[in-house]
């Protein structure tokens, strides 16, 4: 994951970043070879940053080592999307759990003023431009990382917030959601806070459990027509 503002970023750092961007933004698409002389052009690196820079990708599950050819960015199927699902129901459903059991004042006011960037963004605009559409996927990513960052296990949310990375690609690439029909996507957000702010630690797992879940329904249901999963 990217690191924290503050820290000084290495070269490796640097070309890590421009790469998974580019994933995230389907500019290099899935299942795409990523060869290192194209790689080391494009991003003005040499092979041992762009090798070094891909084994974190590869940590994260955002490219997949290939033998004797490299890397290649990640395939995405409706096999791969429901495992991944099946596994974040429950992480990051118990790492928001003990999250609203321990958070304290300093939590809740970063996860108000994360949901109020986020209910602040007009989704009706998805098809006016690309940066309202960027604008709130980072909103959206920025609040569900803030409801998990109580939880007293770094190691439970780092391992929730890699998952959502490898989520993320699906949400990416399989068009905007937010504007489904019979999904009211604002309102599980608030409600997700609200069960936060009282303190209803079983009502707020099990909101974002459904929250996950209903996403994976939209993202597979809609597959075929956004061109994004190698459906089988």
């Amino acid at each position: 994951m990217p690191q924290q503002n503050g820290t000084k970023k290495t070269r490796t750092d640097q070309v890590y970043e421009r790469i998974r961007a580019d994933i995230f933004a389907a500019r290099l698409k899935p299942g795409a070879r990523l060869k290192f002389p194209a790689l080391c052009a494009d991003y003005d690196t040499s092979v041992g940053v762009a090798r070094e820079a891909l084994a974190r990708l590869a940590s994260e599950r955002l490219v997949r080592p290939q033998a004797h050819q490299g890397y290649t960015v990640a395939e995405l199927s409706q096999e791969e999307l429901t495992d991944l699902t099946m596994a974040r129901v429950e992480i990051e459903a118990t790492t928001f759990r003990q999250a609203v059991v321990h958070g304290d004042m300093a939590w809740e006011g970063d996860i108000v003023a994360a949901h109020h960037v986020l209910s602040r963004i007009d989704t009706q605009r998805f098809d006016a431009s690309e940066e309202v559409l960027e604008e709130w996927y980072t909103a959206h990513e920025v609040f569900h990382r803030a409801l998990l960052q109580s939880c007293p296990s770094r190691r439970m949310v780092d391992i929730a917030l890699g998952l959502r990375d490898e989520a993320e690609l699906y949400r990416r690439w399989a068009g905007p959601l937010g504007n489904e029909k019979d999904r009211d996507v604002a309102g599980e957000h608030r409600a997700i806070l609200e069960a936060a702010l009282a303190r209803d630690a079983d009502l707020a797992a099990r909101l974002l459990r459904d929250h996950i879940a209903h996403t994976t329904q939209v993202l597979i249901s809609g597959a075929e027509s956004a061109d994004a999963l190698a459906c089988e």
